[in-house]
Formats: structure tokens, C-alpha cells, sequence
């Protein structure tokens, strides 16, 4: 009887143990914790990205009557709101600065050479629909 009662305990023992480590590898392998809930669930905030402070665009031009290959090469800082744009000789390595621009006024215009639907007529067409709504 008493060897019956050491088995049984034994038994138990290591099944615990054995469940404590599979649950244990199950939440680090599926990232999610094993059995029951407990406790309030759990809230994942996605932060906004930063923007970057540069953007650099690369763009190959077609070769045009003889010359040579050119690349532009566009430069955007983000923070500074201002562009360059440059062109790069792909067959001697020489590169031209073409032009820099401060666009920061042109952000401040609502629209500019805008085709329609013009942004005053869709912020109409919302407020119009919003009149409507209510």
C-alpha cells in the first residue's frame, strides 16, 4: 500500500512538473500564454512610426540621342520641408546639382493646378452629407 501511495506521488510529481515546462515552452514558442485566461486581456498599442528625417528617391532615365545614361536623384528632408534634386552621369560618375527648393509655402496652399474634384468641393460634398446625417 505505501509503495502504491510513493508511485502515485511520484506520478503526480513529474506530471507537474512536465506540464509547468511544456506550458512554459508553449507561451514562448506561440507567444501566447497556455490554459485559461486570467485576468483582464491584455492591450497592444501600435505607436505611430516617426517619419524619417530624409527620403531619397532613385529614378533612371531612358538614354535619349547619344548621352549617356542618367539617373536623378531626389533628396527630400522631411523636417527641413525642402527638396534637391540631382543628376547622376552613370557611365563617368559625375553628378550635377539641378535645383533646391524650399516647399514649405507650397504645403500651405489647399490646391494648386488641381483637377476636379477640386479639395473645396469635396470638403463641401462631406459637409453637405454631414447636414444630412444629422
Amino acid at each position: 500500500m505505501r509503495k502504491n501511495w510513493i508511485g502515485t506521488v511520484v506520478v503526480v510529481g513529474v506530471s507537474m512538473a512536465t506540464g509547468m515546462f511544456f506550458s512554459q515552452t508553449w507561451e514562448q514558442v506561440q507567444g501566447h500564454p497556455f490554459g485559461f485566461p486570467t485576468g483582464a486581456p491584455q492591450v497592444v498599442v501600435n505607436q505611430p512610426t516617426e517619419l524619417p528625417k530624409w527620403f531619397v528617391d532613385f529614378v533612371s532615365m531612358p538614354p535619349q540621342g547619344g548621352n549617356p545614361e542618367i539617373r536623378v536623384i531626389t533628396v527630400v528632408d522631411t523636417e527641413a520641408k525642402k527638396i534637391a534634386v540631382y543628376h547622376l552621369n552613370v557611365t563617368d560618375g559625375g553628378l550635377r546639382w539641378l535645383s533646391t527648393r524650399n516647399i514649405q509655402p507650397d504645403l500651405m496652399f489647399d490646391q494648386h493646378n488641381a483637377r476636379e474634384p477640386l479639395p473645396s468641393d469635396v470638403r463641401r460634398e462631406m459637409q453637405r452629407l454631414e447636414g444630412i446625417n444629422r
